[in-house]
């Protein structure tokens, strides 16, 4: 069954080259300045049948268009955040220093704020006709409170029923998160990267964008002789 897969991250952490390195496909008006891209960008990976969205800092308020991607990222089953651990001097990080972990957590909270707005606009205009409704606002207001403290929607411990009545809403912070760490190829670039994402449950996953590129470059006899 097609997975949907959302590639988010901060601008110049090497969404496009993931992006391509996975599907093969090229970016459309890719630039090394944050807001390069407007349209989400879609492929398929060879494994299964993944669309690759954008989402990029400030979205949740609106910030280059964000809601427009926030509104592509609510349709996938996983949320995949690019996070970059390469050094570069060449690529301007748009918060001056490389720290995937500080990065991480700017777009999770970029998530906690799109759900919590997605919630004051749905209370302001709920109206409690019955039992169900009452109980729906109820859990609106429930996980409201625990966005507001930034406990994830996945980490509430919901009954099967207020799962249920919430399902619909498609919460930013109730999906899968995936880390892949865009690394220059060194242990020592992911490894506080690796440790912070098993303390939290996290799947990681290191991806070295740049040097699997230039391997692909590579001929066959070339790559063999590198092993």
């Amino acid at each position: 069954m097609p997975i949907k897969i959302g590639l988010v991250g901060l601008p110049n952490v090497g969404k496009s080259s993931s992006f391509h390195f996975l599907t093969k496909k090229d970016i459309k008006d890719i630039a090394n300045y944050p807001f390069a891209t407007i349209e989400p960008n879609i492929g398929i990976m060879p494994l299964a049948d993944p669309r690759l969205e954008k989402l990029i800092k400030g979205a949740s308020q609106g910030s280059g268009l964000g809601n427009e991607f926030l509104s592509h990222i609510r349709e996938v089953d996983l949320i995949c955040q690019v996070l970059r651990c390469f050094p570069e001097k060449e690529i301007v990080h748009v918060e001056k220093s490389v720290d995937p972990i500080r990065d991480f957590e700017i777009i999770q909270l970029e998530l906690i704020l799109a759900d919590l707005q997605q919630i004051k606009r749905k209370l302001e205009k709920l109206k409690v006709r019955d039992e169900k409704s009452q109980k729906e606002k109820e859990v609106l207001q429930l996980v409201q409170e625990n966005l507001e403290k930034e406990m994830l929607v996945s980490q509430l411990d919901l009954t099967k029923e207020e799962k249920e009545l919430i399902k619909g809403y498609n919460f930013l912070t109730n999906k899968p998160v995936l880390l892949l760490a865009n690394y220059g190829g060194e242990e020592n670039e992911i490894q506080e990267l690796r440790e912070y994402g098993e303390k939290r449950g996290l799947s990681f996953f290191p991806l070295a964008v740049k040097l699997e590129k230039e391997m692909e470059e590579l001929s066959k006899e070339e790559k063999e002789e590198m092993g």
